[in-house]
């Protein structure tokens, strides 16, 4: 779950960001003239057109307003090449171009943020989309942005009270879900002003929702025993033949599970701005956040045991099992920005933030009854962050422009995993106590410069230059029957300086044609956790020890991005892009070769192997992006709007565990979303539906080959608009009633090398096949403008 500082508010999607005196005088000349004309209007929304030198798409909140998105995650799935690889109805960690774990960047107002994973992964669930003024995907980083997404950057920018027009957003809804048959509430206020001299402006937004999500869970595993095993394992098959998730009388599997798995969370906001405009040529910006997140989950599992032949299942004594979570998370940050045009030709910009985040949570598991408590897991985990840049922007003549900046970062993670097993008995009960504390420190310079090469072509070069310094440490406490029986000890640091490159063509054909190439250098840092130099007992076999490597070198990747953009109509937009990653250093688990004597375990404990990160080889991507978005017009229908992106995405990887080339981790083949809007004027009323899909994705380690499948996602919403200040809206997701099927194809050893050696063969272990199902929603929402 991600935290959120509130950075100085500007866009990547503008090359040089305006001033807060200069968004206000774009609304006195007719921008946007009422917060009516925002909240309450029959106008069908399209995707923003940009100027930008760099390849980049904007959608305004207002794209995705008549919809009713609850959080951030919500709004991506609109967005093109956003896949998500989460549990069923969650929309949580974004792959663009279908790439995770690190290789997105998530910015908010510009800026880095810490995540609640390890692996720097940002969750977007908990950001409100109610605090959203726009979105925008930057394809390509120019150097004045952090070089973290080799996939992308997401650049969420929030509402601020310089560039809304005055007056109070009001929000009340309910949620129901169909299949729980519960309701859940959620509302709002936003408040905006300014003095009557337009020299400040200020805005706040409270907000208060309710989010729930109830998961029905079957799963079956299929083993050597089972009728059909062999035949689906010299196919090569997935196992996903074998199941038989709704007629278990009829099942070879040799053990099957079903669970009633229910999330229930609110999440408290606050969000508030003020922009001074301190003279004609100065202005300051101070910005504060805070979100927490109160999460419940409860699980109920049932286990049922077979045989493996057919309808061998003993389904009237199952196992029972009960999981209960409590998780608090809470962020919260404050920002300032000073800026200061120097001269008709040149201005200064100062910005300072603070961001933090901390997660407690507890996990309780029982067995046969839920007061039968058998294990506990505990994390308390604290990110902190104190950030800050500067930048000097001038015109050196009327075709060169030069951008100069520095910024500098110290993140502090202390993070606590604590794991208490056998509870019910007093002789086997182990707790493994694990902590680490890791610091950051990162210095960052880069000089940016845009050539106007012509009327018609401009080019943008830049040089970003990043250097990064880690520290960190870990302790271990190992306790048998309450007793402490072994503290593990460690400490390390580490450092890494990288040049990144980058160029822009903007070559404009004609006023509705634009073509565009870009060239970049990005980076992946590792995961903490691959870092920090502790043990992993029992991995990736329980016969071995995988410890982190603090020596890793980041992952960077040349990328290439090619697209041509057509505007026609009024509003209507068409592009299509061509891009290419080619990944360097890729960060993969491997055998050292060496016992774990030495590493000052006894051999006799684990007589396997020590495995650790090391960067092994190389990855390349590529795929072809399309994206529409028009009023139909040139059918003679002005009312009708239709918006649609589609992306083919290709890629290879080495394969560190049955060697060849495999794809990358978690990248579905293709993603895309397609819609339709009509207005009706004469009613005062909208409807639409929007429908998203996304393709198969694998995930390779060792021991492991899972595939995951979604169903898609089909969304509708009616307003009517009640007035020129009321509008209401019923809204409904998941109305396809989709689920996902995962399959994971196992394979067993008694150290790696066992395991290596049966997955190269694809001699399976077992087959575990699991359908995910959630439930449809229905919302109602009333807004109100005053």
């Amino acid at each position: 779950m991600s935290n959120l500082a509130i950075m100085p508010g500007y866009a990547l999607a503008q090359d040089v960001p305006p001033s807060p005196a200069e968004q206000a005088q774009a609304q006195q000349q007719g921008d946007v003239t009422d917060l009516q004309s925002i909240v309450v209007t029959g106008e069908i929304q399209y995707r923003n057109r940009t100027e930008t030198t760099a390849p980049e798409l904007v959608y305004g909140q207002e794209f995705f307003a008549q919809f009713e998105p609850v959080s951030v995650g919500d709004q991506l799935r609109r967005v093109p090449g956003v896949a998500f690889t989460s549990d069923i109805g969650e929309s949580d960690s974004p792959q663009l171009r279908g790439l995770g774990q690190g290789y997105t960047q998530v910015l908010v107002n510009g800026r880095p943020i810490p995540g609640a994973g390890n692996d720097r992964t940002v969750f977007v669930d908990r950001i409100p989309a109610e605090i959203i003024d726009r979105i925008e995907i930057v394809r390509s980083p120019s150097a004045d942005i952090d070089s973290q997404g080799v996939g992308g950057t997401i650049n969420i920018i929030l509402k601020d009270g310089a560039s809304l027009p005055p007056g109070v957003i009001a929000r009340v809804g309910a949620t129901y879900n169909t299949d729980a048959g519960n309701t859940r509430g959620n509302g709002s206020v936003s408040w905006s002003g300014r003095n009557e001299a337009e020299t400040v402006f200020y805005s706040l937004t409270l907000d208060a929702q309710e989010r729930y999500n109830n998961k029905d869970v079957v799963q079956e595993v299929f083993e050597s025993d089972s009728v059909g095993f062999d035949e689906e394992v010299a196919n090569h098959g997935s196992g996903r033949s074998l199941v038989r998730f709704d007629d278990a009388a009829n099942s070879s599997a040799i053990e099957r599970t079903e669970e009633q798995d229910s999330r229930d969370s609110r999440d408290l906001s606050f969000n508030g701005d003020l922009t001074w405009n301190v003279s004609e040529d100065s202005s300051l910006r101070l910005d504060a956040f805070y979100l927490s997140t109160d999460r419940k989950e409860h699980q109920d599992t049932w286990n049922y045991e077979g045989d493996g032949s057919v309808g061998g299942l003993d389904l009237e004594n199952p196992e029972l099992e009960f999981e209960d979570t409590d998780i608090q998370q809470d962020s919260f940050g404050f920002g300032a920005e000073f800026q200061k045009q120097l001269s008709d030709v040149s201005k200064f910009s100062l910005q300072a933030a603070y961001a933090s985040f901390t997660d407690d949570s507890v996990e309780d598991k029982f067995e046969e009854t839920n007061d039968n408590l058998i294990s506990k897991e505990t994390i308390d985990a604290e990110d902190t962050e104190w950030s800050g840049s500067a930048s000097y922007t001038r015109e050196l003549s009327d075709r060169v422009e030069m951008k100069l900046g520095v910024s500098g970062k110290i993140k502090d993670r202390d993070y606590r995993l604590t794991v208490d097993d056998d509870l019910d008995d007093e002789e086997e009960y182990t707790r493994n106590d694990g902590r680490f504390q890791y610091k950051e420190k990162r210095l960052d310079a880069y000089a940016q410069f845009k050539w106007k090469l012509s009327e018609a072509v401009t080019l943008e070069t830049g040089l970003r230059a990043e250097s990064t310094k880690t520290e960190q440490n870990f302790q271990n406490d190992l306790s048998e029957g309450g007793v402490l029986d072994e503290t593990i000890v460690g400490d390390a640091d580490s450092s890494e300086f990288m040049l990144n490159p980058s160029a822009h063509l903007q070559w404009k054909l004609t006023d509705n044609d634009q073509f565009r190439v870009s060239v970049a250098r990005t980076v992946r840092r590792p995961s903490i956790d691959q870092v920090i130099p502790s043990y992993a007992l029992e991995s990736p076999a329980d016969e071995d020890v995988t410890i982190g490597n603090p020596d890793l070198s980041f992952e960077s990747s040349w990328g290439l991005d090619v697209g041509y953009e057509r505007r026609f109509g009024g509003r209507g937009v068409f592009g299509v892009n061509v891009f290419t990653r080619q990944i360097s250093d890729l960060i993969g688990l491997v055998n050292t070769g060496l016992g774990v004597d030495q590493i000052g375990l006894d051999p006799e404990d684990f007589p396997g192997n020590v495995y650790t990160y090391q960067n092994i080889g190389d990855a390349k991507t590529h795929g072809i992006e399309f994206d529409l978005s028009t009023p139909l017009e040139f059918m003679g229908l002005e009312e009708t709007g239709v918006f649609a992106n589609y992306t083919r995405m290709w890629s290879d990887r080495d394969d560190p565990a049955g060697g060849g080339k495999i794809a990358i981790d978690y990248q579905p083949n293709y993603v895309y979303n397609v819609g339709i809007t009509q207005n009706l004027p004469s009613w005062d009323a909208s409807f639409g539906f929007s429908y998203q899909k996304q393709g198969e994705s694998r995930f390779v380690t060792y021991g492991e080959i899972e595939s995951q499948l979604y169903d898609g996602n089909l969304e509708f919403f009616v307003e009517r608009r009640l007035g020129d200040r009321w509008v209401l809206r019923l809204t409904g997701n998941n109305l396809l009633d989709s689920e996902s099927l995962q399959a994971e194809a196992g394979f067993d050893g008694d150290n790696g090398a066992e395991i290596l050696a049966n997955q190269a063969a694809y001699d399976v272990d077992a087959y575990e096949i699991e359908r995910e199902k959630s439930s449809p929603k229905w919302t109602l929402t009333l807004r109100a403008v005053f």
